[in-house]
């Protein structure tokens, strides 16, 4: 590559972090839906005629971490054709499912950045979710066994 400037911003593009999960298989779907229902989130499908992932999805993932899910599900493999047909969907989409049943809002409209960022501050959590933290009777429970006195740990010698 040369130094210019169209290749340093596709090599920059490339190395953009992206939290965009790729779908291949019913599997893999029913994965994403259950990780979905454990935290809350609400979805976001981004149906897609190619394998690449768009720079903006890859910038809106990693906005709205931890507020909604994104999964990326590419029409070129043939295992994804049933989710297609399951949403009801031709080409290029994007989709939200809620976290409770509900109705599934599509994204209509011309795709630009700006209406894009609109459309997922609209649809995902107002407040990331958080992991869980470890209950303090746990830490306790810890600390108390590993400064028991009773217990005495013995370790086997062994030679090579």
């Amino acid at each position: 590559m040369e130094r210019k400037a169209d290749d340093m911003a596709s090599f920059s593009l490339d190395l953009m972090p992206s939290f965009v999960e790729r779908i291949v298989g019913e599997d893999e779907i029913t994965k994403f839906k259950n990780k979905a229902a454990k935290y809350g989130l609400p979805m976001v499908l981004f149906f897609s005629e190619d394998r690449r992932v768009m720079n903006e999805m890859k910038f809106l993932s990693t906005e709205f971490r931890r507020r909604v899910l994104v999964a990326q599900i590419p029409f070129t493999k043939k295992e994804n054709k049933n989710i297609f047909f399951e949403y009801g969907v031709r080409g290029r989409a994007l989709l939200v499912v809620p976290p409770q049943a509900g109705a599934v809002v599509t994204f209509d409209g011309k795709w630009s950045f700006h209406r894009l960022l609109s459309f997922f501050s609209e649809n995902a959590l107002k407040d990331e979710v958080k992991p869980k933290q470890p209950t303090d009777s746990a830490e306790q429970e810890k600390s108390q066994e590993s400064e028991d006195p009773k217990v005495k740990k013995e370790q086997a010698k062994t030679e090579l």
